[in-house]
Parts: C-alpha cells; structure tokens; sequence
C-alpha cells in the first residue's frame, strides 16, 4: 500500500502554480524564501522538486520550525548510504519532531529531509541526524504549511516503492 505524496521545493520567489506555499523566515525574521508543494500527476514535476509525504503538509496545520537539510543539486546519495541509514535509525530513537520525511530525488537517491515542530521555538530541532549529512537550513513558517504526522514505525528503515520515509506501517 502506497501514500500519497508531493512535490516539494524551497523557492527564492512565491510560486504561482503551487498547490500550498509560505513564506519561510530566519530566526531573526527575515525572510529567505518560500516553501511550496505541487500535486503529483496533476502537471509536470516543478524543477528541482522533491518528493515528500503527503501526511507533512497540511494547509490548516499550525506555525512551525522546520529543519530542512537538502543535498546539493549535484551529489547523488543513495537512500541504502549507510549515513542515510544512520540518520533514519536516529529519528526513530527520538519523539522530538512533530513531522519528518525524507526527501526523494528519485526511487534510490536522497535528495534531503524535511524535519518540523509546532514547538514555539526550535529546540527539539537541534540535533537532526540528517544535517550531520546536508547542509541545513532552519525556518520559521507561520501557519497553513506544516502538518503533523505520527512517529515513525520501527525498527525498519527501508522504503516501499520509491516513496518517501518513514511510514508507519508495512
């Protein structure tokens, strides 16, 4: 069984085309950008976009933090990289994220991971197991972007389909 899922990107300007997006902001409250999802299947795949778990995404979802950790544009990391591996082992052995999800480039390679909590500040996010391995960037976003998803089942850190981790169940 398959979840729905999106395409993800952060985005210099504001989409015109996307299905959600919102402004991100710095701790300081400037702005850097914009976090925007599109619809699978309903157009062509928006350049440089990501897949990621439907279930992160939730128009009326509550203000977050997110950690978003993206592997250059360039570098192709296999989701069987035994960092990869490592960093997945590690969020299931933590309940601070309210959302996690891997980012997928294509069924084998990991494009980065979307981590993110409605906490008012960003704390819990300190210590992703994924910005160990991509540069990180952390944001502010107000509310209507961030969903809330359950923890992730274990012990399996393997995917299904070419679909983003984590699920949570087989």
């Amino acid at each position: 069984m398959t979840r729905p899922w999106y395409w993800f990107a952060f985005r210099p300007e504001a989409p015109t085309d996307a299905f959600v997006s919102a402004p991100a902001f710095r701790a300081d409250g400037a702005q850097l950008g914009y976090v925007a999802t599109w619809l699978v299947g309903k157009a062509r795949k928006p350049l440089g976009a990501l897949g990621i778990d439907a279930r992160a995404i939730d128009r009326g979802g509550k203000a977050a933090w997110i950690s978003l950790a993206l592997a250059p544009e360039r570098a192709r990391v296999l989701f069987d990289d035994p960092a990869v591996c490592q960093a997945m082992r590690m969020v299931l052995s933590s309940s601070h994220a309210d959302v996690m999800s891997s980012l997928v480039r294509d069924p084998s390679t990991i494009g980065g991971a979307f981590t993110a909590t409605h906490a008012p500040t960003p704390e819990g996010l300190a210590d992703d197991p994924f910005a160990r391995i991509f540069p990180r960037t952390l944001l502010r976003v107000d509310a209507g972007f961030v969903g809330t998803m359950p923890a992730p089942a274990g012990p399996g850190v393997q995917r299904y389909g070419g679909a983003p981790w984590p699920w949570d169940h087989f």
